[in-house]
């Protein structure tokens, strides 16, 4: 699906990033642990992914977290790149320019995005156009934590969680009094980036606001990236109540280098290849969560709106495009303790109205769609160390689109159903099984090019998954088996140059995380997946589907040097895949593999923070995104760059 919606420093400062990487790397290195205070020990840890608190330990879900320790120790610039480089999430080149990689969980290569819903606070964020959710414009300094949930979930997320869910959380004032925070950077390509973030709280209230600047001319030529973020919040607590508001504005402009031949690359992989297009983007979204509580129940209520106007130019031609997305979702949850049996039980109605007015030479295209589901879920825990979770949804969905070459008025009715079941079989060890069924609809740009210029049917999707948990202090490990089949799946087809349903495909594989902490100054974390994205039948039966890599990689090392001084490095490897135009399997030549290098030591106290970080540090040639396995069509990733950061805390 073809969309483009969508430093180097002193030599001595690349000697600092490379003396302090190999300096840890030492066998001969040693700090006393004495001296050293131990990194933080693997707390009690819940996610959201049926819409209230539950504990991860025991959940029978396939889930991770990434915590702001964790993130700011790496020195990541926003929540799309923790997602990728901490998350082991594969993720594709943003072909804006920008920082919005395509986060792919469980390989659905170039239709990643609209299988994946991405929430911020758990309002949905995911777009209903080819689209990337836009994660990176929010400060990392105001995420709490980021939870990765693999897998279909549609019963409680909707249409597009087919892959998985995305939940950004940001974090609230913990105590009275006032917070701030000032950070400034420069970067290899000439960037710049500037962030600021304050709050203060004075009894039930408290109020919040962060900004950010980022200016940079980008790897490549005629690669200029510039984006502006403000945002501000407002949240009163009391006993029974709770309020937050949230008002944000982004704006961002890139010019957009377009893509290369093999022999462009080769020769030169800064070079443009469309030196003339670029694209431009301003958003606002408003957000509030109210909640009450009552006893053993809680009654939430969540609405959002977001508007974003898009400008853009791509072979001298001007395209504009105006959407308006508008949600509400009024929510009741009760929990009740039984003799030896807890219950938690959440239902819910999910409401939502999308607009799109488009326009472009020769061409105007308007879509609406409403979306109304009711969705209940119920977790039970027995004091026999079992928990069973399960829920169902329903959805109808209304979708209209009038262009000049197609005009349809379509009515689908979805359900969705999932049933978990986990076990405790010894102090440290749980085992869980899940089955789900998800489903996800053709997005507008879509149904805009289809065989005959009909809609395109839904895509359903059957999940099973089979996992085991063990966790023993600071130390964890998970492994899980997944299988997923889906039919009627939507995909672009080069050859036909149409999306269509196409026959039905089965993706599998094996996903390993890990975290251990070889003394209390040292941890390594590790997350592998091995997968095979193949159709079940028809001509392409046992055909790899393309853009997917079958496997991937993450490797990383967290050192306290001392009580100010850390070092957090890692490795993301991606295996090499077919090109996006190789759907029967012919070419000899693949996307090759990747293995891309970061690291960061910083210095900090209770004041400043002084950090130096690089990322792809061994300077590798690579590209994840390619459509023509003949001649090229590829996007180059980054060469190495550096970046120097200075930060106040008050």
């Amino acid at each position: 699906m073809l969309s483009l919606n969508s430093v180097r420093l002193a030599p001595g400062v690349r000697s600092a990033v490379a003396v302090a990487v190999s300096w840890v790397l030492l066998p001969g290195a040693e700090v006393h642990a004495a001296e050293v205070p131990a990194l933080p020990e693997l707390q009690t840890v819940f996610v959201s992914a049926s819409r209230m608190p539950q504990l991860l330990k025991s959940a029978p879900i396939g889930a991770s977290v990434i915590t702001s320790e964790q993130i700011a120790r790496s020195g990541v610039s926003d929540a799309n790149e923790a997602i990728r480089r901490l998350g082991g999430v594969p993720g594709k080149t943003d072909l804006a320019g920008g920082r919005e990689y395509t986060l792919d969980l469980r390989g659905y290569g170039d239709t990643a995005s609209a299988n994946t819903v991405v929430m911020v606070d758990g309002i949905r964020v995911s777009e209903n156009e080819l689209v990337t959710a836009r994660l990176s414009s929010i400060p990392v300094d105001e995420i709490d934590r980021i939870e990765i949930v693999r897998g279909g979930a549609s019963v409680m997320w909707g249409e597009g969680a087919t892959g998985g869910v995305i939940n950004v959380i940001r974090k609230r004032q913990a105590s009275a009094g006032n917070r701030a925070r000032l950070e400034g950077s420069v970067a290899s390509f000439r960037g710049k980036e500037v962030v600021a973030s304050a709050a203060h709280q004075s009894g039930i209230l408290v109020v919040d606001g962060a900004a950010k600047s980022i200016r940079s001319d980008g790897y490549r030529d005629r690669n200029r990236f510039e984006q502006d973020v403000r945002g501000f919040g407002l949240q009163w607590t009391t006993e029974a109540w709770s309020q937050r508001l949230r008002v944000q504005q982004e704006s961002q402009f890139a010019q957009l280098p377009g893509t290369l031949t093999f022999a462009q690359w080769r020769s030169n992989p800064r070079q443009a290849g469309k030196p003339s297009d670029f694209g431009g983007t301003d958003e606002t979204r408003l957000s509030s969560h109210t909640e009450f509580r009552f006893k053993a129940w809680t009654a939430q209520l969540d609405l959002s709106s977001r508007s974003r106007d898009t400008d853009s130019t791509y072979s001298g031609a001007t395209y504009e495009r105006s959407v308006l997305s508008q949600q509400a979702t009024p929510k009741l949850s009760h929990e009740v303790k039984w003799s030896g049996l807890t219950t938690n039980t959440i239902v819910g109605f999910d409401l939502q109205r999308w607009t799109l007015d488009a326009h472009s030479p020769g061409w105007d295209d308007h879509g609406w769609q409403s979306n109304k589901a009711f969705f209940a879920h119920s977790d039970w825990a027995f004091d026999t160390l079992t928990r069973l979770a399960f829920g169902w949804r329903t959805e109808r969905v209304n979708k209209k689109q009038r262009a000049d070459s197609t005009a349809y008025d379509r009515r689908d009715s979805l359900k969705a159903a999932e049933l978990g079941v986990s076990q405790e079989l010894a102090k440290d060890w749980a085992v869980y099984g899940r089955w789900a069924q998800s489903y996800r609809l053709p997005n507008f740009d879509e149904n805009g090019s289809t065989p005959g210029g009909q809609p395109l049917r839904p895509q359903r999707g059957r999940d099973q998954e089979l996992g085991l948990r063990w966790s023993a202090g600071a130390n964890a490990f998970s492994a899980r088996y997944f299988r997923q089949d889906n039919v009627d799946e939507i995909m672009f087809v080069p050859f036909t140059f149409f999306n269509e349903n196409v026959d039905p495909t089965r993706r599998q594989g094996v996903e390993v995380e890990g975290r251990w902490s070889m003394s209390s100054a040292l941890e390594w974390r590790l997350s592998w997946q091995r997968l095979s994205a193949k159709y079940r039948s028809g001509p392409n039966a046992g055909r790899e589907q393309v853009l997917v890599a079958p496997q991937t990689a993450t490797v990383r090392l967290a050192y306290r040097i001392s009580e100010r001084q850390t070092i957090d490095a890692g490795i993301q490897y991606l295996g090499s895949m077919r090109f996006g135009d190789d759907v029967a399997n012919q070419c000899d030549r693949k996307i090759p593999e990747s293995a891309l290098l970061d690291a960061r030591y910083a210095w900090s106290d209770k004041t400043w923070t002084v950090a130096v970080s690089g990322t792809n540090l061994a300077d590798q040639d690579s590209y994840n995104y390619a459509y023509k396995c003949a001649t090229g069509g590829l996007y180059p990733e980054p060469g190495r760059a550096f970046k120097l950061t200075l930060a106040r805390q008050f």
